[in-house]
């Protein structure tokens, strides 16, 4: 409703052990922890129209024989199969040195529209992705890829007559900005089923899709220096997610909610082992 929205804190905690090749078989490289802290806020600047905007930091730790090199200038650089660039790119940073390292990721920055066809709730929205400054993409352990993206898309929930059932799905289709000529635009679905055990509780379960164009780990491209080199930013990092959460309503204002993830199948992407994330909402 007009002139109401709401600000949210979340937190993320995520565990990626190997890394799914293109015909889905593992490839051990280690593992990296991610911790993620999401900054957002709504505002409903009209009955139909709302604006939105988030922002995460992320500090990530790789453990592993597979470190990024930009240069062979650190120790962890100059083991034997080790691939390093040529030329080499000293301008990146390296992160892969088994300590944590974090940095603000991209801005979100969105509007979405409201609106009701009898008993289901629509809303499109666009979202624009952009760097929140030049962080390192070159990296198992970079918080980002480093790419302006455009999300356009749309919501559609409905809860079942005489029930406490409802559902909620979701289709985007992100446009990327190309890396050496080469897209990445994908599109993503994601599907919601869920219950209201009463006026305060509610649970469910949650899948999450993602298919595109980009390279994948069989592309002879990438013997090449500089694809290798921009690798993160050019996979397909296709994957299909499936998850519980639980959304608790303390009191009028605040909400807490909780969520549980895990991959199921994935392509040219990390091995996703979990990521359990908590958020609090305080609606104005």
């Amino acid at each position: 409703m007009h002139g109401h929205g709401a600000i949210s804190i979340a937190y993320q905690n995520t565990l990626v052990n190997g890394f799914l090749k293109h015909d889905g078989n593992p490839r051990d490289i280690g593992t990296v922890r991610i911790h993620g802290i999401n900054l957002g806020g709504e505002y409903h600047f009209s009955d139909h129209w709302s604006v939105h905007a988030a922002i995460p930091f992320v500090q990530s730790r790789y453990l592993g024989p597979a470190p990024h090199c930009p240069t062979r200038v650190p120790e962890a650089c100059q083991v034997p199969g080790v691939r390093v660039p040529s030329p080499e790119h000293p301008e990146s940073r390296f992160l892969d040195d088994g300590s944590a390292h974090g940095a603000w990721q991209d801005w979100h920055l969105g509007v979405a529209y409201h609106t009701a066809i009898g008993n289901y709730q629509l809303t499109p929205s666009m979202t624009l992705q952009v760097p929140s400054h030049n962080y390192p993409f070159f990296a198992q352990s970079a918080v980002g890829q480093n790419l302006v993206k455009l999300e356009v898309g749309a919501e559609l929930a409905h809860q079942f007559e005489f029930t406490n059932l409802y559902y909620r799905t979701a289709l985007y289709r992100v446009f990327v900005e190309k890396t050496l000529g080469i897209s990445v635009d994908h599109y993503k679905l994601d599907v919601e089923l869920g219950w209201f055990i009463n006026e305060d509780v509610s649970v469910k379960t949650f899948a999450t899709w993602k298919r595109g164009k980009g390279i994948t780990t069989d592309d002879p491209r990438l013997a090449q220096s500089e694809i290798f080199y921009h690798h993160d930013q050019i996979s397909r990092h296709e994957y299909f997610n499936v998850g519980l959460g639980m959304d608790y309503q303390i009191n009028d204002r605040y909400t807490l909610s909780t969520t549980a993830q895990t991959l199921i199948w994935g392509n040219t992407v990390y091995n996703l082992q979990y990521a359990f994330g908590v958020q609090l909402s305080r609606a104005f």
